[in-house]
């Protein structure tokens, strides 16, 4: 597709406004030979015009035509080969750890724990400048959805498609959240870390207290979020596609109730020597979660970012010059008669 070779590819347009110059210019030539051939002497014609140009395509015009032609190509701005940019910043790295257990589909928070968690990321993710951010979901297991970055486009496109049913294998192992959250992190010292960790608490597996072990010894503070009322309520079930398939219920056919155990995410946050952060309204949440990661050092930092295309509209910029500073210099010549 053309769009993909040219910054500017609707500049088009003006290639086919030098075209339409050049036709009037045309018009214009023919309309004054025509007025000449009528009303001069032909004895007078050919003493006047003999030594002058008598067309409309003359050396002049070709170079002025080609100088408008090269300079409408960069104009388009014409793309190919790679470029890359190294850009300075300052923040930290951050990873959101998502938990996408179906206790998250509890609807005792509105619309449901999960879409009040994604809000919450989605609008803290937007007061960010110069942070990298980086996405784990987690439930039974834990998988890296985005490696570090500052395209908060990315990151909240992908945060908006998450669902539960993403995750077959179920459960709520926040030890395997903190161990991948920390292998997107690295190990490097050279910028303070933080892991959102939100989920609604109900932990079942084991080694947690392993995991905030290496979070501390890798410099990474925690602050978990914690989401859900403590009354039970039941887990919603919902098709591949979205529709509703009544309550969880157990072995039994019992309906299974969920509730918030805000408790297990206090400890992990103290353990780490973190904070935690009940979620209520959006605003006051982003408000506390700013202020502890405000408290960490934002250390300066270099990062290379690769263009898969580089912008080359410079050298059709020269070679419209060179045309045109030739036109300036060219003087009235026929090399194509009427």
């Amino acid at each position: 597709m053309i769009s993909s070779h040219w910054d500017k590819p609707n500049y088009i347009i003006f290639m086919l406004a030098v075209f339409i110059v050049m036709f009037l210019l045309y018009r214009l030539h023919k309309w004054r030979v025509h007025v000449r051939e009528m009303y001069a002497d032909t004895s007078l014609q050919e003493a006047v015009f003999s030594q002058k140009s008598v067309s409309w395509l003359n050396l002049k015009n070709i170079f002025l035509l080609l100088s408008l032609v090269f300079l409408v190509i960069a104009l388009m701005g014409p793309l190919w080969g790679e470029e890359e940019q190294t850009l300075k910043r300052e923040g930290i790295d951050i990873v959101f750890a998502l938990d996408l257990s179906n206790s998250m589909n509890a609807e005792d928070i509105a619309p449901s724990r999960l879409e009040k968690a994604k809000k919450f990321i989605i609008d803290y993710v937007e007061t960010l400048g110069g942070d990298r951010v980086g996405l784990v979901i987690f439930a039974g297991e834990a998988y890296a959805v985005s490696p570090l970055t500052t395209d908060y486009m990315a990151i909240n496109s992908f945060v908006a498609g998450l669902d539960t049913n993403l995750l077959w294998n179920q459960g709520t192992n926040i030890s395997a959240a903190i161990r991948t959250s920390l292998e997107v992190l690295g190990t490097g010292q050279d910028t303070s870390k933080a892991i959102i960790l939100i989920s609604d608490g109900e932990d079942h597996e084991e080694g947690i207290k392993d995991q905030i072990a290496n979070a501390k010894k890798n410099r990474t503070e925690i602050f978990a979020l914690g989401i859900g009322e403590s009354v039970p309520v039941p887990i919603p079930m919902r098709t591949a596609d979205g529709f509703d398939a009544g309550y969880k219920e157990d072995d039994n056919g019992s309906t299974v109730l969920t509730s918030f155990h805000g408790e297990n995410l206090r400890n992990i946050a103290e353990l780490s020597g973190g904070s935690y952060i009940k979620v209520e309204s959006l605003e006051s949440t982003i408000k506390k979660l700013q202020n502890g990661i405000n408290s960490l050092e934002k250390k300066s930092q270099q990062e290379v970012l690769t263009f898969n295309k580089k912008h080359q509209y410079q050298w059709f910029l020269g070679i419209s010059i060179l045309f045109f500073f030739i036109y300036t210099l060219t003087p009235d010549k026929r090399i194509l008669n009427t």
